[in-house]
């Protein structure tokens, strides 16, 4: 293949199909990489988990296309624990003497990597975007090449070491030795930048705050174009609360599951009195969740094409999150279709709403449940959350900002 040397060309590491970007870190992702199409030639490196990633792609191939000037596909490698004993034990004792991180969860694979070198020499490539700290181990084994890791959360806080049960003795000693290294590992690469990337970006001031590397750090936040939904036009003959993201991120489950056990029981005669409607958008829904559907007013769709006609009708945007980092693409999301949100402290981390002005907090509870009951007699306060939190996405979370941060960032890697 003959490139054009008037562009640069950069390889991009993705941990899945990217396109159609519906998950937060694929939006994330794909919204800073779309501006610049025009001016360097992308080549994405994707990992699929299986036939129907593949069939993914050529249902989208047109989409692909347009954003990326070649496309390669590398088989998933066994996660340890699909590994039998000795080769897991050998796989893991060997990542932690080569300092890797995520031993339990990782990507690595010696074919990954080979096909990764032959891209860079076939396509000439001048530098590397690696997107999550999973696969930051291709810089490691493309030490020359400039590099930039675009943070979506600092993963080693979301994936600690899981330890495996009932082990004793040397077994246990051993896996002890695996976990500290493993995580000593991980701490190196996203705070220390041990793999020597040009430059880090971070979706939240928080996590480039713990980085004490001399690495050049920039925050490029998520970005939403207002949709232009007006408040006022919601309909008035009931009260939508929305749900949005997949099930199969672990939060996300576990947040809905503490709703359905703690918090519907105590609202669900109150959803009928005061006509209140929720919705749940999302694919792989668990069981908990899927046994308080009953057609009427609560509504688990599974995964929805067109989610901007469900944040068009929505009063609410309910966030009951426990756990997890990073920024909540669908918070943004939300705000920027005007559509006020409920969320745990935990769930709107980092984002800078202030509770009662942008943004409604509740971690109790009860006392979640009842501001969503309540919220559907205030519509007027509501309509004055949405407002404010449509500033703060002009001020802070706007494309133009995420555009000038990751400009900077390949001016930094040489590509721009």
């Amino acid at each position: 293949m003959n490139i054009s040397r008037k562009k640069k060309q950069v390889l991009v590491f993705m941990l899945a199909p990217p396109l159609p970007a519906t998950a937060g870190g694929d939006i994330y992702a794909v919204n800073a990489l779309v501006p610049f199409a025009d001016e360097i030639d992308f080549h994405l490196f994707c990992y699929i988990g299986g036939e129907e990633d593949v069939a993914k792609i050529e249902r989208h191939r047109p989409a692909y296309d347009q954003l990326f000037r070649s496309i390669h596909v590398e088989r998933r490698p066994l996660m340890p624990f699909q590994m039998g004993a000795i080769r897991r034990t050998i796989f893991q004792v060997t990542q932690a003497l080569r300092g890797m991180p995520f031993i339990d969860a990782s990507y690595y694979s010696r074919p990954a990597v080979r096909a990764a070198r032959r891209l860079v020499k076939r396509y000439e490539i001048d530098a590397l975007e690696i997107n999550s700290a999973h696969l930051a181990f291709f810089k490691k084994f493309l030490p020359k090449i400039p590099a930039l890791l675009v943070g979506h959360n600092i993963e080693a806080d979301i994936f600690p070491f899981w330890m495996p049960q009932g082990l004793v003795g040397w077994k246990l000693r051993l896996m002890e030795w695996i976990s500290r290294r493993s995580r000593r590992s991980a701490h190196a690469v996203e705070i220390q930048n041990s793999f020597d990337f040009s430059v880090m970006t971070f979706i939240s001031k928080d996590d480039m705050s713990r980085v004490t590397a001399s690495v050049p750090k920039l925050w490029m936040p998520l970005s939403f174009a207002r949709k232009g939904f007006p408040y006022e036009d919601k309909p008035i003959d009931v009260f939508n609360v929305l749900w949005m993201g997949g099930f199969g991120w672990y939060p996300n489950s576990e947040g809905v599951i503490w709703f359905s056990k703690r918090i519907f029981p105590a609202i669900q005669d109150q959803l009928r009195e005061h006509n209140i409607i929720l919705h749940f958008c999302g694919s792989n829904p668990p069981g908990e969740l899927r046994e308080i559907h009953d057609g009427e007013n609560v509504f688990v769709h599974g995964f929805v094409n067109d989610i901007d006609t469900m944040l068009r009708d929505a009063h609410l945007l309910m966030v009951p999150l426990l756990s997890g980092g990073g920024i909540r693409v669908k918070i943004i999301e939300a705000m920027a279709a005007g559509v006020p949100v409920l969320s745990t402290a935990k769930g709107c981390e980092g984002i800078g709403a202030e509770n009662g002005k942008s943004i409604l907090i509740e971690d109790d509870p009860s006392v979640f449940g009842r501001v969503l009951v309540e919220a559907s007699q205030q519509r007027e306060r509501l309509r004055a959350i949405s407002e404010s939190a449509l500033e703060l996405i002009a001020t802070s979370y706007s494309p133009e900002a995420s555009q000038r941060a990751k400009r900077k960032a390949y001016e930094l890697t040489g590509v721009a």
